[in-house]
């Protein structure tokens, strides 16, 4: 059997277990990557010095991140083709490659300020979204696909059922409305006081949150949107996920639980928000350090 076939089989085993939009990633990596190194070889006389070769090649015009992202699927094709008596190449053998994760970026707080006061001047359905994710941390998906219906003003909470994704898929781009990134992604999210004054003013009885009707907002138009505004407003040009960034960070700053914060963010785990967020500066150790005692 060739790489190429083992790589299509192992495609429609995964087709099963996970959602369409990592199905198309996961073609992505096949097609441009694995198959270009691997695609016409027979996986019966697979050598680990062919798939160190076809890395060796990737590395060449990949960053670290993506490298990495490329490994993972191979191994999980051989993997695959292993348990099907298809080829023998030991896992531990195929190289793990370290990646430093960029620095978080947040806004400033004389940034925060300049977009707080531009969306309280003439109030709309696309500005009530920042001041959202500013007070939830929503991933942009989500806002864009959150209803009215799914906030609950009486006992103050929002309810993160569902999210946009966008699929590329034989050449063409769509988006469609699906389940949340992970399980973890389903969750009901506090609205504090401040924000539940904030929605009290724009509340709709149905509709998406952004648009005020049935249509909802495609994510790379509210992505083009956030920009403009912050051209408009002279800010730094930072992604959407800014917004989600600066979120975590403040809720940090205020001693926020650590776990309370990992749940309202639908992170898989508490580790992720700790690596993610949770980084003291020496002043801060030594504050702590003093509470210490021996005895």
């Amino acid at each position: 059997m060739m790489f190429r076939e083992l790589s299509m089989i192992w495609l429609e085993y995964k087709s099963y277990t996970i959602k369409k939009t990592s199905l198309m990633q996961y073609k992505r990596i096949v097609t441009n990557y694995l198959n270009v190194y691997l695609g016409e070889m027979n996986v019966y006389c697979f050598s680990i010095q062919d798939i160190l070769k076809c890395i060796e090649n990737m590395k060449c015009h990949l960053s670290n991140k993506t490298l990495q992202d490329n490994i993972v699927i191979l191994k999980g094709i051989i993997k695959y083709g292993n348990m099907l008596g298809y080829c023998s190449i030991p896992l531990d053998v195929i190289p793990h490659v370290k990646y430093t994760q960029n620095e978080i970026q947040i806004l400033t707080d004389d940034e925060l300020k300049l977009i707080k006061n531009y969306v309280f001047d003439d109030l709309d359905n696309k500005k009530i979204g920042l001041m959202i994710c500013l007070y939830t941390g929503m991933r942009l998906g989500e806002i864009c696909a959150l209803k009215w219906e799914d906030v609950d003003l009486d006992n103050g909470r929002i309810s993160i059922n569902k999210t946009i994704h966008r699929i590329n898929e034989e050449g063409r781009s769509y988006t469609i409305i699906g389940t949340p990134k992970t399980k973890q992604s389903y969750r009901i999210i506090p609205i504090s006081p401040i924000l539940n004054q904030y929605l009290y003013q724009s509340k709709q009885d149905n509709g998406y949150v952004l648009t005020g009707n049935d249509k909802y907002l495609d994510p790379r138009s509210y992505q083009y949107y956030f920009k403009k505004v912050l051209k408009e407003l002279d800010i730094h040009d930072y992604k959407f996920h800014v917004l989600r960034h600066t979120f975590a960070t403040k809720c940090v700053q205020c001693q926020i639980d650590v776990k309370s914060l990992s749940e309202i963010l639908g992170h898989s785990s508490v580790t992720i928000t700790l690596n993610t967020y949770v980084h003291s500066s020496f002043e801060m150790k030594k504050t702590e350090m003093v509470k210490y005692k021996l005895f």
